[in-house]
């Protein structure tokens, strides 16, 4: 059987390969400790597209794949070196004409408390003492700001320019009841003490997803809010929803980071640069990302739920708790991030409202009330 090729995303976290193949392949594996081993039997004879071993460098949780001896003639046995212990997953999924084997490894490491994760900041490098302070205090002074100075709030109006979003039966854009909103909350945030707003739209414009988090890392914002309208092949749909990071999401985006030594240390101020030098152990990125995306997520869901028992004053729920979802505009691990589906434009009745200025402005005031209750309740917490 031939085997067509052999890509490999591999990080500290979580590796993938994947075989592909012309046939459904016939496979079994098991697992090997001391050390730790993935052994793969493919019970069929392979050309394989190149020779193996393939050798990943420290910092992956796949160190090797290798071949080794077969259990029958017509067979072939591929074995993975690993760093450590790791929960494996197996399926075939069938594309087109041909048949992947999808081989997910993820670190079984257990999760840490958050008193763990502390002591591995100290423990894990003796010489990052400096570093982790300031990252300590970078991580917990985003509620600290929240309770003893200006809240700068990023307001994302959806879409924009060429990019209309979703389209109301009478033909209201998206991007246009978005960016009246956020003109609005815009309006009442600089009318409060509390809070400085910016835009990261002001007109009709295109701003990329990614655009959109870096203009709130511009200004220091504290909070990033995403104004949207929903769309359904349900006419019937309506009701508003927040949206917040999965942790889905939150780990891809964590694999991507440890990845990338210039955008951790972009990203995460003090030990930014620290890890960006590659001295550290691989686990102290780890445990840094995980606090990073730990708080921010934490911050987003409860701002989201305060949010929501305002918005629930003016309108149905389409949702009446936090979803969590898998959207770029969310996955920033410096900034508590949430994206409000401020009802559904393609629902007749609610694209009137939602066209209506009078209506906007009770979303805008939502948000208002949603995201200084937050601040007041934070307060009474510290």
């Amino acid at each position: 059987m031939p085997l067509r090729d052999i890509p490999v995303t591999n990080n500290v976290i979580q590796s993938i390969v994947i075989f592909s193949f012309n046939t459904p392949p016939i496979y079994t594996f098991f697992y090997l400790h001391h050390p730790e081993r993935l052994v793969l039997d493919l019970n069929q004879e392979l050309n394989l597209p190149y020779r193996l071993p393939l050798n990943f460098n420290g910092h992956n949780l796949i160190k090797c794949i290798r071949t080794s001896t077969p259990i029958s003639e017509n067979s072939i046995r591929i074995v993975f070196e690993l760093i450590n212990k790791s929960q494996i997953n197996i399926k075939i999924k069938k594309i087109s004409s041909y048949y992947n084997l999808i081989v997910t490894i993820r670190t079984a490491l257990p999760p840490l408390s958050n008193f763990q994760k502390q002591q591995t900041l100290l423990k894990l490098n003796t010489n990052a003492n400096s570093n982790t302070k300031n990252l300590n205090s970078n991580i917990n002074n985003k509620e600290k700001k929240i309770s003893t100075k200006t809240v700068i709030v990023a307001i994302d109006a959806g879409h924009g320019g060429p990019d209309p979003g979703a389209i109301g039966p009478h033909g209201i854009k998206e991007k246009n009841v978005t960016i009246a909103i956020a003109h609005k909350l815009k309006v009442m945030l600089n009318r409060d003490p509390m809070f400085k707003p910016v835009l990261t739209r002001n007109g009709d414009e295109f701003i990329s997803v990614m655009g959109r988090s870096e203009v709130a890392r511009q200004h220091e914002a504290c909070v990033l809010v995403s104004i949207h309208a929903d769309a359904a092949p349900n006419i019937h749909a309506r009701g508003a929803s927040v949206l917040v990071l999965s942790n889905k999401r939150a780990n891809s985006e964590i694999a991507n980071l440890l990845e990338k030594n210039d955008k951790q240390a972009k990203l995460l101020g003090g030990a930014g640069n620290l890890l960006a030098s590659g001295k550290t152990n691989p686990y102290f990125s780890q445990v840094i990302l995980d606090l990073q995306f730990g708080n921010a997520q934490r911050v987003g869901y409860d701002i989201a739920v305060n949010i929501l028992k305002h918005l629930r004053e003016i309108s149905i729920l389409h949702k009446k708790n936090p979803e969590h979802a898998s959207l770029g505009v969310l996955r920033s691990p410096d900034i508590p991030s949430l994206l409000v589906e401020i009802g559904f434009i393609s629902n007749a009745l609610e694209e009137k409202l939602l066209g209506s200025c009078a209506y906007q402005e009770k979303i805008a005031k939502a948000l208002h009330l949603g995201l200084r209750s937050y601040c007041m309740e934070y307060d009474k917490l510290s």
